[in-house]
C-alpha cells in the first residue's frame, strides 16, 4: 500500500469519529493509505461553532477536510475528491457517473431513513416519545433500497473486486444498519458483503464504532 507524504499538502479532517458522516471519509483515507490528521470536532467536543470553523463550513457540520490551504465540507463531496485524486476513480464522465449515482442514491434512500430517522428514534429518543410509524416507514424504504444494493454487488464489493466510491458511501452505513434494532429484509448477499467489510481492519477500526454511548435515558 502506497502512502502519500507530501507534508505541505497534508490532509486534516475535522470531525469526531463517532459521526456517521466522518467515518466513511476516515475509512477511505485509511484504505487509500493517505497520511492525515483528524481533529475531534462536533458533538461533545464542540469547536464547530467558532468563526474559524464556520469560515470553512457555514453550516457548522462535520466533517471538513483541509488540504493545501483549501477546505471541503459534505462527506459525499470529500469522498469524490479523495477517490478522484488518489483512488483511481474513472476519468471518463459516464463511467464516473455510473458509480457516483449510487452514492447519491444512498444519501436519500439509505442515509436519510437510517440515520435521522431510525437511529435518531431508537437511540436519541426516549421510547415513550418514539415515532414508531416513522420507524416502520423508514424500514420499508430500506428494504427496497437494500434489495437494490444487494443486486449491484459484483465480486467482493459493489463495483467488483476493488473498493470504489459507492462502497465507502454505502458500506459505511451497514454497521448501524445491522446493529440497530428494527425489522430488516433477509438479504444474504448484502449480509455476506457486510461480513467481508467487517474483515477489513480499517472498517473495524473506523466504522464499527460503538454508538450505544449516545443512547439517551429511556431509549
Amino acid at each position: 500500500m502506497s502512502v502519500y507524504r507530501d507534508t505541505e499538502k497534508m490532509i486534516k479532517v475535522h470531525g469526531r469519529i463517532s459521526s456517521a458522516n466522518v467515518q466513511p471519509v476516515i475509512w477511505c483515507l485509511e484504505e487509500l493509505g493517505i497520511e492525515y490528521e483528524r481533529l475531534d470536532v462536533g458533538g461533545p467536543f464542540g469547536g464547530n461553532d467558532t468563526p474559524g470553523y464556520l469560515a470553512m463550513n457555514p453550516l457548522g457540520l462535520v466533517p471538513v477536510l483541509e488540504q493545501d490551504g483549501q477546505a471541503l465540507s459534505e462527506s459525499a463531496t470529500i469522498l469524490r475528491y479523495l477517490m478522484r485524486r488518489y483512488g483511481g476513480h474513472p476519468a471518463d464522465p459516464m463511467a464516473a457517473a455510473q458509480i457516483e449515482r449510487w452514492g447519491d442514491m444512498s444519501r436519500q434512500h439509505i442515509y436519510t431513513p437510517l440515520i435521522p430517522t431510525i437511529f435518531w428514534q431508537t437511540i436519541r429518543t426516549p421510547a415513550n416519545e418514539r415515532d414508531n410509524a416513522a420507524v416502520a416507514s423508514a424500514a420499508g424504504v430500506l428494504r427496497q433500497s437494500m434489495q437494490i444494493i444487494q443486486d449491484m454487488i459484483e465480486g467482493a464489493f459493489i463495483g467488483g473486486d476493488s473498493l470504489n466510491l459507492a462502497d465507502f458511501q454505502i458500506g459505511s452505513l451497514l454497521y448501524r444498519y445491522y446493529e440497530l434494532e428494527f425489522e430488516r429484509a433477509d438479504l444474504p448477499g448484502l449480509r455476506a458483503y457486510y461480513d467481508r467489510l467487517c474483515d477489513r481492519p480499517a472498517y473495524r477500526d473506523f466504522v464499527m464504532i460503538d454508538f450505544m454511548g449516545m443512547k439517551v435515558p429511556g431509549a
